[in-house]
């Protein structure tokens, strides 16, 4: 059983509200390395947050870094997709309740395997679908209620329906221009991220039910296996690369930068040439204290680039010649 919500921020919320009703949850420890828009929602629903080190390449304990308190909830994240399965010792693990977010691959095998208490993904992050994100829980504890799509998202998701009609035209060389359909995407955008807790659209969980998302899966670790190879023997950047193993998938192709002045040089060329690599995630204006300066500079250095379903080797090798020019 699952719940279905508008957005990630949407089911992390219901479920924080839900625990703090029901479980006397208080205290919320975040990875410092983690997106300052979903904090922003979690401070929202009036939990305490605590932020406790750790980013998408530590290593070791996570649980060890931390002193629990009974009402403490913990928020594990699989970055990028390319984390391995965190090990819980079970003397820690009934000290605290766990949620994992697996947005950027919820159909690894850790996913699967999951020994959390509950396990949230943003599925709108991964996927083509205007609004969506679920919530599970692993160990079958009782599920909030879902709550009903309000108005002003369901609005927000046609807007980013028609946004993303337009540009698929606009890629196939049809008569509409860039100008036409980017603001539609840019204001659906900053609506879906506004406003009540919302539950998600039927056309999306339509969509959802009918995606290839097996062969799509392996279509990104394809494309992310080319650009990581197309550029491994660069000296002044890291694309992180996993083993071949089925279990996991990357996200995008993830781009270490050995400097800031270099990543933010690279990044701007390539939007000039129309490739528009995101940044996962800015922690320049961090709302929370307690952030350490090894993760924000991170931060300043990391690009990430789309290397999903819509791209092939062909398109990544292109990616990887810009970068290298560059």
């Amino acid at each position: 059983a699952c719940v279905y919500g508008g957005t990630g921020r949407d089911v992390l919320c219901l479920l924080l509200k839900h625990g703090m009703q029901t479980r006397h949850w208080r205290r919320l420890w975040l990875p410092a390395y983690f997106c300052n828009e979903v904090t922003c929602a979690i401070l929202e629903t009036g939990i305490d947050v605590a932020v406790y080190p750790w980013g998408p390449f530590d290593k070791g304990d996570v649980m060890g870094k931390i002193s629990f308190r009974p009402d403490d909830v913990l928020l594990v994240v699989n970055y990028f997709g390319i984390s391995k399965c965190l090990k819980y010792r079970k003397d820690q693990r009934q000290q605290i309740t766990i949620i994992e977010d697996h947005t950027h691959d919820p159909w690894s095998d850790w996913s699967y395997s999951s020994k959390a208490d509950w396990c949230i993904a943003s599925l709108r992050k991964l996927l083509p679908l205007p609004d969506g994100g679920v919530l599970w829980s692993p160990l079958n504890h009782p599920m909030p209620s879902a709550v009903s799509i309000t108005r002003k998202r369901k609005y927000a998701s046609l807007q980013k329906i028609a946004g993303m009609s337009l540009k698929s035209l606009y890629i196939q060389g049809g008569a509409v221009k860039k100008d036409t359909f980017r603001p539609l995407l840019i204001d659906a955008e900053k609506e879906i991220a506004k406003g009540a807790l919302s539950g998600m659209t039927d056309w999306s969980k339509d969509l959802l039910s009918s995606y290839p998302v097996d062969r799509w899966r392996e279509k990104r670790r394809i494309n992310h296996r080319c650009l990581s190879y197309n550029l491994s023997d660069l000296p002044w950047l890291t694309v992180p690369v996993i083993a071949d193993e089925k279990g996991r998938c990357p996200y995008s192709g993830i781009i270490v930068f050995d400097n800031a002045g270099l990543c933010s040089y690279v990044r701007d060329k390539l939007i000039k040439t129309d490739i528009y690599p995101a940044v996962l995630w800015p922690l320049e204006k961090s709302i929370v204290k307690g952030i350490p300066d090894q993760y924000v500079e991170l931060s300043r250095r990391l690009l990430s680039i789309c290397c999903d379903m819509r791209y092939d080797e062909e398109d990544m090798l292109y990616v990887g010649r810009k970068i290298r020019e560059y």
